[in-house]
């Protein structure tokens, strides 16, 4: 089961978060051929953690933007 058909909040093993289904879509878009399952699980991890910092980023962008500092 594709987690980007039918239901696509869920997988096998239960759901899953923006974060992770983010890094899933990303990679989905990647060609991976020739990588180890190994070397694709540390894509994966690697990804996931980007895709959370740009999170945090943007969080904070639109934070200073809703409050900006007094000049």
């Amino acid at each position: 089961m594709s987690v980007f058909s039918g239901n696509e909040h869920a997988l096998d093993s239960g759901t899953i978060g923006k974060y992770e289904a983010l890094a899933m879509l990303y990679l989905h878009k990647q060609d991976l051929s020739g990588f180890t399952p190994e070397e694709i699980v540390g894509r994966y991890i690697e990804t996931e953690e980007r895709i959370k910092k740009e999170f945090q980023r943007q969080k904070e962008l639109r934070k200073r933007q809703l409050n900006p500092l007094p000049i």
